[in-house]
């Protein structure tokens, strides 16, 4: 039995919401339902905090809905009333049994169906736990995920590294050797996985071992009959994994969420790296196969996975030792920074080596054959699994993807640039190791010049093309911080129709906000790369902290541009002292790069918050922390951002995008300059680190912009609209003294006002 929900019609649909939705959701299930009706596109921001997602769900699930019940009201040629027949159809579709629930693909009454993408499984996991919560519980919903996820095959799970796993999972599956495969057929219709609830890959994981299934191959069988298909960004937007996992796009609903860095994952989908080792490696098991074949007289070698002959071999070996001779030959004189060649240098170098739009899928198909005839060796012997093999065919793959016809757009929006790798040396010849020895080894052989070629997509519209190009039905953009939208949308070359800049959904007497230009002692704040060494810019930015620490209950975060400045400034605050000041006030913690530290690093933060200790977290703009998580009332109370997190100047990339920028901006197109890109990059982390605080109507937070640089009009108009519109007329600075008084007071009052909502 459904709860009743209240239901509001919007934009003419009817949509039921766990609660009455507040203004800001309304405006954005309206834009949501828009794009849908239209078949148009859109780009949407909500910041965190608004129910974006509960929006996002509830107003794409209700149109779908929609189209079914008029496609059966047609059918049936019944005359309903739009909101009884969209809770009608609701109700039918929660007491249906589980089995007639996943009706094949042609019941599924020839409308839409939705894909959900974000960036990582943690945020498809909390999306799923969302739609949990809604009147549309009942629909069918679906969530992909890799081997490495989902595979519940004692031995392939032993296997180091994701590609190891994928290799072996083939092998048995291929030679009939895994019963968790072999019980899909017979079990995939069991109640327990076909059943109503909403499955995320835990779930998934836990129904597979305990129907011996495997839940990886089950739960594509379950894809073709869902309402909606929750994936990461990878399985959408990189074309080989779209490929491989057979991503149906035509007529679908494109749903993009936390898409603020959409450009940067479409750039990264097309880009690609091959190495002088990965050729090296490559020869060497190329050599140890021909060689186990000659060895063998043909006898053992006999079997199902070989499916190429010696001759294919010494073709492949003759083309890969031109591919290393070309690579060699290429003269790099800056050894440090590397050297930058056209995009149609790629094509010249594969060239070299007899590869090309004619001969590439031959190629490709080899060395797939290869790849699986290693696997299935080294269930028995000690060869090495195809590594190289794999590698060379995604990156070949990758270049001859799009048709040759497209070549003078590929020229304009890729680069090369070749790097120096570490120094290469011959392969030992070893059966039982994999080994490649470094440059520091003692045995005596030719040095080479080892090479890194990066093929680098700077377009991210070349990307999005390619997802246009499946004739999807409507593509929605939508994040906490996609502002400003304008150099957003010239960037991706995507036609949108629907545009919006939600406000926050607290009103401003919750948040505090306070550009600080100066630290106690007036020593102005700036984090520019001249004055970083400056030990009185360092110790007025950490007495500025300390000041706060002493006012912010909770949860303090700390956000610095890089890195190198946050292990700077801790090593600094640790020698002078005032690192043991701030402990006396919050237990500090600093962002680790490991997983397994940071897993443990949070838990203990947010023990220290839950025992009423307080704390202190300093992390990193573009981090882990800055990226998704959750620091909802007391465990986030005040965020500060010590400085502009400006890409690094000397990256070849950065450089590179700069470049592209500039000799393609034109008056029509509105891309940005390569200086305004790069002025925005460092805008955008700030936003998306500012988003840690202020989760829901009831959250209340100060927001400390402790940079000097933030006083400018080009940085407060990159800010998100609801921090513009705080901000206000403001004095863009003031003075360090007031500001203490007034943070002080600001949270008496909001702790009070929440005490009183409570």
């Amino acid at each position: 039995m459904i709860k009743k929900m209240p239901e509001s019609i919007i934009a003419g649909i009817p949509v039921i919401f766990p609660f009455e939705p507040y203004d800001v959701q309304r405006a954005y299930m309206e834009k949501v339902i828009m794009c849908l009706r239209d078949s148009t596109n859109g780009i949407l921001e909500s910041p965190t905090g608004t129910g974006k997602t509960l929006s996002l769900l509830c107003s794409s699930l209700a149109w779908l809905l929609h189209q079914k019940q008029a496609v059966q009201a047609n059918i049936a040629q019944t005359n309903q009333s739009s909101g009884v027949a969209h809770r009608s159809a609701l109700d039918k579709q929660n007491k249906t049994d589980a089995r007639s629930r996943f009706r094949d693909k042609d019941n599924n009454w020839g409308v839409s169906k939705i894909i959900y993408a974000s960036r990582t499984h943690s945020q498809l996991t909390q999306a799923m736990q969302e739609l949990k919560r809604t009147a549309y519980a009942s629909m069918r919903a679906v969530v992909l995920g890799s081997r490495d996820q989902l595979c519940v095959h004692p031995e392939v799970m032993r296997e180091q590294g994701n590609l190891n796993k994928v290799q072996m999972c083939r092998v048995k599956v291929d030679t009939h050797t895994c019963s968790f495969y072999s019980r899909v057929e017979s079990r995939k219709d069991d109640p327990s996985f076909r059943g109503p609830s909403i499955m995320d890959i835990e779930d998934l994981v836990k129904v597979g071992k305990k129907l011996k299934m495997c839940p990886y191959y089950a739960v594509k069988e379950l894809v073709a009959d869902a309402d909606i298909t929750f994936m990461p960004y990878n399985y959408l937007l990189d074309p080989l994994a779209r490929k491989a996992n057979k991503v149906e796009l035509h007529n679908t609903i494109v749903i993009l969420d936390e898409a603020h860095n959409i450009e940067k994952i479409c750039e990264e989908s097309a880009s690609v790296q091959i190495k002088s080792s990965d050729v090296a490696m490559a020869i060497d098991d190329t050599t140890h196969i021909m060689a186990a074949i000659k060895a063998s007289d043909g006898n053992d070698c006999e079997d199902e996975s070989k499916d190429f002959t010696l001759d294919d071999l010494t073709l492949l070996k003759e083309m890969l030792l031109e591919l290393e001779k070309a690579i060699d030959d290429i003269e790099v004189e800056n050894k440090v920074e590397g050297v930058t060649l056209p995009a149609s240098y790629i094509y010249e170098l594969f060239g070299k080596a007899n590869l090309n739009y004619g001969t590439s899928k031959l190629v490709i198909a080899l060395l797939e054959k290869l790849v699986q005839f290693l696997a299935v060796q080294s269930q028995s012997t000690k060869l090495r699994k195809g590594k190289s093999y794999q590698t060379l065919a995604d990156v070949i793959n990758l270049v001859f993807i799009n048709k040759e016809d497209q070549i003078e757009k590929i020229y304009k929006s890729f680069k090369v640039h070749i790097q120096l790798e570490q120094t290469k040396q011959s392969h030992r010849q070893d059966s039982n190791k994999d080994v490649w020895l470094s440059k520091n080894s003692s045995v005596n052989s030719e040095k080479k010049a080892a090479k890194i070629i990066n093929y680098w997509c700077f377009n991210p519209g070349f990307g999005m093309e390619q997802l246009l190009n499946t004739n999807t039905r409507s593509i929605i953009l939508t994040s906490g911080t996609l502002a400003p939208l304008k150099p957003l949308i010239a960037e991706l070359a995507l036609s949108v129709t629907q545009q919006l800049e939600n406000p926050h959904i607290v009103s401003q007497s919750q948040v505090y906000v306070k550009i600080i230009g100066s630290g106690p002692d007036r020593e102005p704040l700036m984090s520019n790369f001249q004055n970083r060494d400056n030990p009185k810019y360092v110790n007025s930015l950490g007495s500025t902290i300390l000041n706060v620490a002493r006012i912010v209950p909770d949860g303090l975060l700390v956000f610095f541009p890089s890195y190198p400045l946050l292990h700077q400034c801790v090593n600094s605050w640790q020698a002078s002292g005032l690192w043991s000041d701030l402990s006396r006030f919050k237990p500090i913690f600093v962002e680790p790069k490991g997983k397994d530290d940071f897993i443990n690093t949070m838990e203990e933060f947010y023990q220290n918050i839950k025992n009423s200790n307080g704390a202190c977290f300093m992390a990193v703009c573009r981090g882990k922390v800055s990226e998704g998580l959750d620091f909802a009332d007391r465990n986030g109370r005040a965020v500060i951002i010590t400085g502009l997190p400006f890409p690094p100047f000397k990256d070849p990339k950065v450089i590179l995008k700069k470049k592209y920028l500039d000799d393609n901006r034109t008056k029509e197109n509105e891309l940005l300059s390569g200086q305004a890109w790069y002025a925005l990059e460092a805008t955008r982390a700030v936003n998306q680190a500012i988003g840690r605080v202020i989760r829901h109507r009831h959250d209340y937070g100060a927001i400390l912009l402790c940079d000097v640089r933030f006083q400018q009009p080009t940085q407060v108009q990159q800010l998100s609209k609801w921090i513009r519109e705080i901000l206000g007329n403001q004095p863009r600075s003031s003075l360090f003294g007031p500001i203490v008084k007034e943070l002080r007071e600001f949270f008496k009052n909001a702790e009070k006002n929440a005490s009183f909502l409570r």
